[in-house]
């Protein structure tokens, strides 16, 4: 009805209005700017869910990340991740839609966006896969759907944006080592490959440290939660440890309450570093050493990448970010910095 009034006040046919409001066809500039005015007089507004049906084409993507009921895994670093992915989209006229999903919920609640997705909503989807990665994958790939891996890697040819978790697990174990730890702790996850690699690279740091390796020093869970940190933390302490490396900010946060609660006196006793960094870790006390991961950029460039495959380019690319230690007092004292890491000294210290 409305295009209708626009072509009466205008004096042009329905079809050029048409034409007009949704780019499909050149329109003289004249008539252009007749029928911007009146559709303003009018009210217009366009249908945008029958114009995506007409031209395959919504301008928007969807980011899909992994959140567990009553934020038992804090996304604060995802949440970095969508403020670089939002930069770019704006910067390109795209939309951005965000959904979440139970990484324990099995694959079949895993992607509670399918039919959005499959009724062609969105243009390409950025995810961050669960421990069902491989079955998440392949239903997406079968809505014909571009997509791109973030803070993941997978074992097909896949497109992805991932940290060098093993290289920043290892920087970690070595710095220890620099402040003369032997009896280092590891805490982690093995359901997702971020987990395993991190846990690889403890294993490789200190294999070439000729340090030795230890089962009652590794506690591995399936996910990560507050609980789960601190029973590892207490189940390494009963086992000796002089420091620990927490492998996710989750399990960091679970650590740091078990020793505070045990009167465990940090780095003194136990040295600590912990996986991805913040401000207020400069406030804690001691202010806590990590591993800093590049989020922002991971964000961004997984855009760019979705982009490229939305543009035709549809080759395989594997980015892979480099870590960096943030040095602050949690580690422990260090008579030297390890060789071969990348160290960021905090300004506070």
């Amino acid at each position: 009805m409305s295009l209708k009034k626009i072509a009466q006040l205008t004096g042009l046919s329905i079809a050029t209005v048409s034409h007009a409001l949704n780019g499909t066809r050149a329109v003289s500039d004249e008539s252009r700017e007749k029928i911007l005015q009146a559709a303003k007089e009018v009210g217009y507004k366009p249908n945008i869910a029958a114009r995506t049906l007409r031209i395959q084409k919504s301008n928007t993507i969807a980011i899909i990340i992994p959140s567990d009921i009553g934020n038992t895994n804090a996304n604060y670093f995802y949440m970095d991740v969508i403020m670089g992915l939002r930069k770019k989209m704006m910067e390109t006229n795209y939309e951005l839609i965000v959904s979440t999903y139970d990484p324990h919920g099995g694959v079949e609640k895993s992607l509670p966006s399918a039919q959005v997705l499959r009724q062609h909503w969105v243009d390409g989807v950025i995810v961050v896969p669960s421990s069902h990665s491989q079955r998440q994958i392949k239903s997406i790939r079968e809505m014909g759907l571009p997509y791109v891996l973030l803070d993941r890697r997978s074992d097909d040819d896949s497109s992805c944006v991932t940290s060098d978790n093993q290289k920043g697990a290892a920087d970690a174990v070595r710095l220890f080592a620099a402040c003369g730890k032997r009896r280092i702790g590891f805490i982690g996850g093995t359901g997702t490959a971020t987990g395993r690699q991190r846990y690889s690279g403890y294993m490789e740091a200190l294999e070439t440290l000729g340090l030795p390796i230890d089962d009652s020093l590794i506690r591995l869970f399936s996910s990560y939660s507050l609980d789960q940190g601190e029973q590892g933390a207490r189940w390494l302490l009963a086992s000796g440890v002089d420091a620990i490396l927490a492998a996710d900010n989750v399990m960091m946060m679970g650590t740091l309450c078990a020793l505070k609660t045990d009167g465990i006196r940090i780095p003194e006793e136990v040295g600590v570093i912990g996986f991805d960094d913040f401000d207020w870790m400069d406030m804690l006390s001691p202010p806590l050493t990590t591993v800093k991961q590049q989020a922002y950029q991971m964000g961004y460039i997984a855009a760019e990448v979705l982009l490229r495959k939305l543009s035709g380019i549809d080759t395989i690319e594997v980015v892979v970010l480099d870590t960096t230690l943030v040095v602050r007092e949690s580690h422990g004292i260090c008579s030297e910095q390890p060789a071969n890491s990348s160290i960021l000294m905090a300004q506070n210290t």
